[in-house]
């Protein structure tokens, strides 16, 4: 009976360890989230990332009013 009970500790301890490594590697797996192109706003100068821009040719901008105000 011991041995049976020692046998049930030991796969439960495996399985604890085991599930705390896999949640530890989906942490890491989140957490190397690529890292985005920064660019700067023609018209004001401010610095915001590639994807949220408004490009018009070689220029980015921050928002439509800064585009428009560049061209006038």
């Amino acid at each position: 009976m011991i041995k049976l009970l020692l046998l049930a500790i030991v796969f439960w301890l495996i399985h604890m360890i085991l599930k705390r490594y896999r949640a530890n590697m989906n942490h890491k797996a989140t957490a190397t989230a690529q890292p985005e192109t920064m660019v700067q706003c023609a018209h004001c100068r401010i610095h915001l990332p590639s994807s949220e821009s408004i490009q018009d040719g070689e220029r980015h901008y921050c928002s439509e009013a800064h585009r428009q105000a560049h061209h006038s």
